[in-house]
């Protein structure tokens, strides 16, 4: 009678638990997909470099002396993924408010009259690989820069501009950033450039060929925060 009564429980516990909803299938965690094209805003401030070289000497008519600025404007890239590696294409195009000035106390300077380097724009081409661990994306980055400078000369009695002229000027940046996933479709980054444009000089018409400048030096350091928007959904999960 007892082996008949254990029977009769064990087959009564099969049939309830036949009954009970199956376990739900385990989940890995969440792979956040970053391939896709984004457009994004992003500003900071741009802290440079920049010296004036007498053409008729090669001497410098300053000292090397800082621009400064603001810089703000808009961002178009794609990124393609591998795993957890991350391929991609961006360009950016900025307005900068850097500028700065020396008196030309350089060996071949002038005290009557002072040097200035402006940034009116600043933009770059470049390519990006980095890693993601899940919502937050590691990168490094480098390509092509190109920027408009404005170069001249003031007078140091009334300050009045005597000669300046502007051109484009190419050149190469690299650096590194971090972006992070916040919400479906955005992400916030943070990002540093170095920037090396090269040389360039002008002339003097209103002061005379004597103030020629054969090179004008620039190079910039950037640091810059902004928001992305990924037409792809960012992030994407996949389990």
């Amino acid at each position: 009678m007892a082996v008949a009564g254990i029977a009769c429980v064990a087959a009564s516990m099969s049939a309830l638990a036949a009954d009970l909803p199956a376990d739900p299938p385990l989940r890995g965690a969440p792979v956040y997909g970053w391939q896709g094209a984004y457009v994004g805003l992003a500003g900071g401030g741009g802290f440079g470099r920049s010296k004036h070289t007498d053409h008729l000497t090669g001497l410098d008519d300053t000292p090397r002396f800082n621009v400064n600025g603001g810089i703000v404007g808009g961002t178009a890239g794609y990124n393609w993924q591998l795993a957890s590696w991350v391929f991609g294409v961006e360009s950016d195009l900025s307005w900068t408010g850097q500028n700065g000035s020396s008196l030309d106390s350089g060996p071949a300077g002038n005290p009557d009259f002072s040097s200035f380097t402006k940034v009116q724009w600043l933009g770059t081409v470049r390519g990006r690989i980095g890693y993601t661990p899940g919502n937050v994306l590691l990168y490094a980055t480098a390509g092509y820069a190109g920027a408009g400078i404005e170069a001249g000369l003031k007078s140091t009695a009334t300050g009045a501009v005597e000669d300046s002229t502007s051109s484009w000027r190419s050149g190469w940046t690299v650096g590194a950033g971090a972006e992070w996933a916040f919400a479906p479709a955005w992400s916030a980054k943070i990002e540093y450039l170095y920037v090396k444009l090269n040389d360039g000089g002008f002339a003097t018409p209103n002061l005379g060929a004597a103030f020629d400048r054969s090179h004008v030096a620039f190079d910039d350091n950037i640091v810059r925060i902004g928001v992305n928007y990924y037409f792809s959904g960012l992030p994407i999960r996949h389990y």
